[in-house]
């Protein structure tokens, strides 16, 4: 047994808020977001689905294979310590398998040489407040 990264969901708005700040990868079937967490620990992932993908019965569909996705990709291709928020788009219910495990895939690829490139802070420096003093 190996004790490697493991998936941790994302519940709270703030922490899908968080992510949304980060880098942004899209794809035909996918749109994934993702932002540095921390230097290691578990993987977050969040999904969401809004009214443009269909009906309540569409968007489940949609989370539901967005969420089947993630757990075969998400820790191949993830960073520990990251955090990723997987969106469905109009073409997730429908879109073939293959197909949405390759947008996924690819994104996630993306993403991950973007995190890798920006190993710095999560979050970023504000400038020094200029100083209106005189004397």
């Amino acid at each position: 047994m190996t004790s490697g990264p493991h998936l941790q969901r994302l519940t709270k708005r703030a922490q899908f808020l968080f992510v949304r700040a980060g880098f942004r990868a899209s794809r035909p079937a996918v749109m994934v977001e993702a932002r540095r967490r921390e230097a290691d620990g578990p993987i977050g992932v969040g999904f969401t689905a809004s009214k443009k993908v269909g009906g309540a019965v569409k968007r489940n569909r949609a989370k539901r294979r967005l969420r089947e996705a993630a757990r075969r990709l998400l820790l191949e291709h993830g960073l520990p310590g990251c955090d990723y928020v997987l969106v469905a788009r109009q073409q997730t219910p429908s879109a073939a398998w293959p197909a949405l495990l390759d947008d996924l895939g690819n994104a996630l690829i993306r993403l991950r040489a973007n995190l890798e490139a920006s190993r710095g802070p999560a979050k970023r420096a504000k400038a020094p407040a200029k100083s209106t003093e005189s004397d």
